[in-house]
């Protein structure tokens, strides 16, 4: 464990200062406000100084922001990933289908916008997937190395590199490389057989660089807590990092990671009600089932390098630079069976093909959904300080470039998913999609800050362009093999912040943003594989979502914290992205909703530790609108007025955390009520109420062993029996008569079964 770490939370402003143990305050920089606060913390980093128990460092940017600090993360079971660290926070809606939070599909919605309209920045770089939106948050950190987490809940920094950031951003920073040679090791055991293995590393100064380095390592196991399937996870994490001068810094940060996973099945409300956690993939195999559950388990991997650095140039001219690399390369298997003598490859009959196994006259399979994809890319800014003004210009460059390959293999008698692809009788590999997905972004922006009424007052205004080239190339017999689509999007935005006193700020902000289409499904043509004719023709007119959004709030800071605050969007083709399958694979279902209003209130306040206590609440009203009637294929469902998906009116968080600095723990409380799932707001999911709680105790130091201690954490503590979130939403869920009279059937939705009961037991220790 580190002596030296991150004690204060990390906000924005427009003066930065890094105060040391002895008080010295550095030269002011420019824009980014970090405060870190050097001296000795405890066990895990905890400082005990973040309001609220961790969960609300100070903020002073001019948007709605809240954030998690080590004072909370650490206190949160090792296996737990980003977005569940963020389930207290005003209107974050986390949907798991794990209690423990090891499973990669977790999803988030804020004020009604999924996983996929919200901006993902890890070290500096965009993380996640970089095309569909998905989070994948376990793959990002290890928990014992994350120093921060922040979730803007309605709005982007104007040099974040997304353009998925419509409904926000959520950015995640590691701690940094201890001063002093040492590192903490962690074991954990758990319900469900889970087990966790950390260590970490921490070099202290190399030779007389002024380099200090940490890398880490874990290994992650559990049984899944419903059904059958055991869950893998590999992890790597590395920091390098100098600083030198007056606020010259550079870092370089690498993440590697390895799942794999079998998946736990999604659920329609109909199984819910009648079968509850008994509905899952089976653990035996009948010859020809498509409900086994290692006919679904998948592996993925993935890699992220950034190296985000700040240099002063001058006395009044900074820069911000952030190369970067991720790469993914996974595949997700979903049974299924074939009609022999009867399937297409594109448009071309595949003739006699030689399956391994036949059931009853079909083949079961595998359909496998397979993807590589590697992202590089730059973001960089010059800052330029002159008197009362701050200006900045800056540029960032992505290029992407995705192949997938859904092809199929065979399965044995006894299930056992077989080498070797099923080829056609000409011998080409059977594939529902062979393609290539490439895209480059460019994003130029430039903002102006103004500082006037002896710094009380700023305000900013602010251009940003982004420009999105995609094309590809479509390998399927029959498909148009290649297209291109170009698109450019002019984004304004407003802030003013003005401080009464050093207690009380007041701020405003105009904003617009846009979501690009997160997936390459729509672009390329589909076929039927039973008739080989055209099922979807694939377009390059896909319109980006674009919000033009409004907050107003308050924010004190003295006796306790607290912050207040208003918000307002309009959205044009707003976008819906879903998961389906289709010939067996799991695909991206996309649906353009159309217009969209979306107004509501948040609130959360939190304290500092008083007598050891930290307590903390927050809340959101949320009213959200469908501006229009929804086309579905020749018609259109009368949805012009009805409640948007996934909008809960309320959402409440409660809790409190104790500290003495030997015993420590805490207790937390989260609601979220009834949510639609259907356009036509005729099924949603019912409201529902979870607890966790931490218990956990700090020995005197033991020889070499720096502080070691024993926390439990219990997760779900009543056990609740809950749908925590949306996975497929649908048009409408009962058959509904459209404006021009067609009968329009409706498809069932899914959902995540939230996670029931589970507890961990660690031990670590610094040393």
């Amino acid at each position: 464990m580190s002596s030296t770490a991150l004690a204060a939370p990390t906000t924005e402003r427009n003066v930065s200062k890094t105060i040391h143990g002895n008080g010295a305050v550095a030269q002011p920089a420019l824009k980014a406000e970090r405060v870190n606060v050097v001296g000795r913390a405890l066990p895990g980093g905890v400082t005990n100084t973040t309001p609220g128990g961790g969960l609300m460092p100070v903020q002073t940017v001019p948007r709605l922001q809240s954030g998690v600090t080590r004072d909370f993360i650490a206190k949160q079971s090792p296996t737990t990933n980003t977005l569940s660290l963020l389930q207290m926070t005003p209107g974050a809606v986390v949907g798991s289908a794990d209690p423990l939070g090891l499973a990669d599909h977790t999803s988030i919605s804020v004020r009604g916008m999924n996983t996929s309209e919200i901006g993902m920045i890890f070290e500096g770089m965009p993380a996640g997937d970089p095309l569909y939106g998905i989070a994948d948050t376990s793959e990002w950190a290890d928990t014992e190395n994350i120093g921060q987490v922040d979730i803007a809940q309605g709005s982007s920094d104007i040099t974040a590199p997304s353009y998925f950031a419509v409904g926000g951003q959520i950015t995640e920073t590691l701690r940094n490389p201890s001063h002093r040679m040492g590192g903490e090791l962690g074991l954990s055991g758990g319900t469900h057989a889970t087990n966790k293995d950390f260590m970490r590393l921490d070099t202290g100064e190399i030779g007389h660089s002024g380099v200090y380095a940490f890398v880490s390592g874990s290994y992650t196991r559990n049984n899944n807590w419903r059904g059958p399937g055991t869950n893998r996870r590999y992890h790597v994490d590395a920091k390098a990092m100098k600083e030198w001068g007056l606020g010259n810094r550079i870092a370089a940060v690498f993440s590697w990671n390895t799942v794999d996973e079998a998946p736990t099945r999604y659920i329609s409300l109909s199984q819910f009600e009648t079968q509850g956690r008994s509905y899952n993939y089976t653990g035996s195999y009948t010859p020809g089932s498509t409900s086994y559950y290692r006919l679904f388990q998948y592996q993925r991997s993935s890699m992220m390098i950034s190296a985000p650095s700040h240099f002063r140039l001058s006395r009044n001219l900074t820069a911000d630079l952030t190369p970067y690399y991720q790469w993914m390369s996974g595949a997700v298997p979903s049974a299924t069976t074939l009609s022999p003598g009867n399937i297409y490859y594109g448009n071309q009959y595949a003739g006699a093909i030689g399956f391994p196994t036949l059931v009853n006259g079909r083949a079961p399979v595998v359909a496998n959904s397979g993807s590589n994809s590697y992202t590089a890319g730059f973001n960089g800014n010059l800052t330029l300080h002159t008197g009362i003004n701050t200006l900045r210009v800056g540029y960032w460059y992505g290029n992407l470039t995705k192949s997938s390959l859904y092809d199929y293999y065979g399965v044995s008698r006894s299930g056992q998913i077989l080498d070797g692809t099923i080829n056609t009788q000409s011998g080409d590999v059977l594939a529902t999609r062979n393609f290539h997905f490439m895209q480059q972004t460019h994003a130029f922006y430039v903002e102006d800050t103004l500082a006037l009424l002896q710094d009380r007052l700023h305000i900013t205004g602010g251009f940003r362009e982004v420009l999105v080239q995609r094309s590809g190339t479509n390998e399927l017999p029959g498909a148009t093999y290649r297209w291109g689509q170009n698109g450019a999007e002019p984004l304004p935005r407003l802030e003013v912040s003005y401080k009464i006193n050093p207690q009380h700020q007041i701020f405003f902000n105009a904003m617009t943003s846009f979501h690009a289409p997160a997936s390459d499904v729509p672009y390329f043509d589909a076929f039927s594989q039973a008739t080989g004719r055209i099922s979807t023709r694939g377009r390059n007119d896909l319109k980006d979502e674009y919000a033009i959004s409004e907050e107003i709030g308050y924010r004190y800071n003295g006796l306790f914290t607290a912050s207040v605050g208003f918000f307002n969007y309009n959205f044009t083709n707003r976008q819906i992205s879903s998961s389906v399958y289709v010939d067996g694979a799991l695909t991206t279902n996309f649906i353009n909703a159309g217009g969209q209003t979306t107004r509501g209130a948040q609130v959360e306040i939190g304290l500092r530790p008083w007598h050891h206590f930290s307590p903390y609440v927050s809340g959101q009203y949320l009213h959200a609108t469908i501006d229009n009637n929804l086309a579905v294929g020749n018609d259109l469902l009368p949805t012009r007025g009805k409640t948007a998906i996934m909008t809960p009116e309320f959402t409440a968080s409660a809790g409190v955390s104790y500290d003495d600095g030997r015993f420590f723990g805490n207790a937390y409380f989260n609601y979220v009520d009834s949510q639609y799932a259907t356009f036509m707001n005729d099924e949603s999911i019912p409201a529902y109420k979870t607890g966790n709680v931490t218990i956990g105790y700090r020995a005197k130091p033991v020889g070499f062993l720096r502080s070691p201690q024993i926390q439990a954490n219990f997760i779900n503590i009543g056990d609740a029996n809950y749908l925590s979130g949306i996975y497929t939403a649908r048009p409408n869920a009962r058959t509904t008569r459209g404006i021009y009279g067609t009968s329009i059937a409706g498809a069932a939705p899914s959902y995540y079964l939230g996670g029931g009961f589970a507890a961990v037991v660690s031990v670590s220790t610094g040393f």
